[in-house]
């Protein structure tokens, strides 16, 4: 980003057409593009890469859906191209290693990357890189691929990418980091990426490119048009071919909900629309989709669902939508012609949808057509802060689908809650704790705001002075496998667990006092409440998702072990020895965990007895 920008509006691309052909020659001096290498860089980089949680399957091992649909069009227009999942790659030699120290992550994706690539020979490379915590990985795998190839070039794109972008002003530095790609597509790029090379192959003119930007050129040319693909356009299945479909499942998980399967399914996911209705301040999915929903044909889906069921044997489907159910019509004949056409395959939607959204008449036939779990977008329970981050639902709407979806008792139903708004106090957090206990769903899923880039939350954050949000590496990193409070856990102290009251309700809270508020929330909305918990299928079903937390996401966290115990006991009569074993075993060895377990007065007497 040193050079000065070239910006080539459309009105002035005839004085700067000799400039952009000289680039392109440069860069392609055949003019012909026939083998396309798409690479699926790790989801994280050694730093962050965690090997027993890898070994036990804990990480998330998604289809690389996007790069699937690239491929589909590029096919269309008769190139050869081939996808490298090196995510799937470091996932599967770590399950099959004999031992950590038998296992060498940057050897693996490297081995990988040559093996492949040389085999396949590619005229140019395209990269995906979806999230913050992937920007490292992506950066080490152009420097790798540069190095194998130094003449070919490579594109990259993605979400976290644009976001960088677009947010430019801040992040320059974090875009030299990207010093070896030639060529950056921003937004929904798949046409646009289809378009350069059918101009690179001399199929279009060179007027016709858009949406990209010359990153190795001394120009720094960047073409800003952008065009979102249309309903008609967004109509085409992925290239499951490509994409590991059949072994993703033995490697990873592809959302929690799958779970309640029982043991490992063949899985695989699926997107019916692009865009979202809202536009919450903290949420970048307008920024990368633009306005509105654009919906697939609703046969189209279906001919997607019915290969994957019987071409793939795939058992259960995760929904990538960010808004699943919008358009109510839609939506039931969507989930109608699941039925009516048997497509046998459970599905979730992780992602959430809008609360709003949960109408009675769609959630019955949700169920219906295979729906196991569903996640409601809430995020806050207080109104002053549901209106500052524009949430599109209010505490109302909220009840009303909670009371809805309780009437559907096969739906695992959980709620997204987040804390650390600018400016909010712990009255507040109070009103979203009210809330979540008046909902009564099955699950919490609190998190810690982390300000993404090319979103007007993180601006906000910035002006308010807060300088570390400009740090990429530290976005998102507060859950999952690569998350640091768990990491972390050693070095805090015992929560307390009475954090409320009525002299601090106005307060504002400290970083500190959200890590505690969030291990309070997370013990009073999730697990104190097992134990009141009296209905069956809702017992079947918390002893699958218990099994989950205990075996794969926090096998050394004690509040789930005991709860698993508990609810065993409740259900079979008594507790497995082997957690009471492991429940000794974590409280005897860490002062931490002991400590909680005493503030939350539990005692292993009551899974004894």
């Amino acid at each position: 980003m040193k050079a000065e920008m070239l910006v080539i509006d459309k009105s002035e691309f005839d004085e700067c057409s000799s400039l952009i052909e000289k680039e392109i020659l440069r860069l392609f001096p055949k003019r012909k593009i026939q083998r396309v290498l798409l690479v699926v860089p790790p989801d994280v980089d050694l730093s962050l890469f965690d090997y027993s949680s890898a070994k036990r399957g804990r990480y998330y091992n998604i289809p690389p859906y996007g790069a699937g649909i690239i491929a589909s069009h590029l096919r269309q227009n008769g190139l050869n191209v081939n996808i490298i999942n090196l995510n799937n790659e470091i996932l599967k030699q770590c399950i099959n290693s004999e031992s950590e120290e038998d296992y060498d992550f940057n050897k693996v994706w490297k081995n990988t990357l040559i093996q492949e690539s040389n085999r396949f020979l590619p005229d140019f490379i395209g990269i995906t890189c979806m999230f913050s915590q992937t920007h490292k990985a992506t950066s080490l795998i152009c420097q790798e691929l540069k190095r194998i190839f130094p003449k070919i070039p490579i594109a990259l794109g993605g979400v976290h990418i644009t976001n960088l972008f677009m947010s430019r002003q801040n992040f320059k530095k974090d875009l030299d980091d990207f010093i070896n790609v030639d060529l950056f597509f921003f937004f929904e790029a798949e046409l646009a990426f289809k378009v350069f090379i059918q101009a690179v192959n001399k199929k279009v003119p060179i007027d016709k490119i858009y949406q990209v930007f010359f990153n190795s050129s001394i120009h720094k040319i960047f073409f800003p048009e952008t065009k979102v693909p249309s309903e008609s356009e967004v109509n085409i299945i992925p290239a499951y071919d490509l994409m590991d479909i059949s072994e993703l499942y033995r490697y990873g998980v592809v959302s929690s909900f799958a779970c309640l399967k029982g043991e490992k399914v063949r899985y695989a996911t699926v997107l019916s629309n692009r865009g979202c209705r809202g536009c919450c301040t903290y949420c970048s999915v307008r920024n990368f989709n633009g306005d509105g929903v654009r919906c697939r044909t609703v046969q189209s889906v279906i001919e997607e669902l019915l290969m994957l069921q019987h071409k793939y044997k795939v058992e259960h489907i995760m929904w990538l939508d960010d808004d699943l159910l919008y358009n109510n019509e839609r939506a039931i004949a969507l989930f109608s012609e699941m039925i009516r056409q048997k497509v046998n395959i459970t599905w979730d939607c992780m992602n959430g949808v809008i609360a709003t959204a949960c109408k009675e008449e769609i959630l019955a036939v949700a169920e219906e057509s295979g729906c196991i779990g569903m996640t409601i977008g809430v995020e806050s329970g207080n109104p002053e802060i549901l209106k500052i981050i524009k949430k599109p639902g209010s505490v109302a709407t909220f009840l009303k689908a909670a009371k809805n979806i309780k009437k559907f008792e096969k739906i695992n139903a959980r709620v997204f809650l987040m804390i650390g708004f600018p400016g909010e106090t712990y009255g507040m957090i109070f009103d979203t704790i009210n809330l979540a206990i008046e909902m009564d769903l099955d699950w919490y899923n609190i998190t810690i705001l982390q300000p993404l880039p090319n979103t007007p939350i993180f601006e906000t954050v910035i002006n308010d002075g807060d300088t570390e949000a400009l740090d990429s590496a530290d976005i998102r990193y507060n859950s999952g496998p690569s998350g640091k409070r768990r990491q972390n856990a050693s070095q805090v102290e015992c929560y307390t667990p009475l954090l409320i009251s009525k002299e601090n309700l106005n307060n504002v809270l400290s970083k500190m006092d959200l890590e505690n508020i969030w291990m309070y929330m997370n013990f009073n909305l999730n697990f104190k409440r097992l134990l009141k918990l009296k209905n069956t299928i809702k017992l079947g079903q918390q002893l699958c998702y218990l099994k989950f937390i205990t075996e794969l996401v926090a096998p050394d966290d004690p509040f789930p072990h005991y709860f698993y115990g508990y609810l065993q006991k409740k259900v079979y009569g008594k507790a497995d020895n082997k957690i009471i074993t492991k429940l000794e075993t974590i409280l005897n060895t860490s002062d931490y965990w002991a400590g909680n377990f005493r503030n939350y007065s539990l005692s292993l007497d009551e899974l004894r007895n």
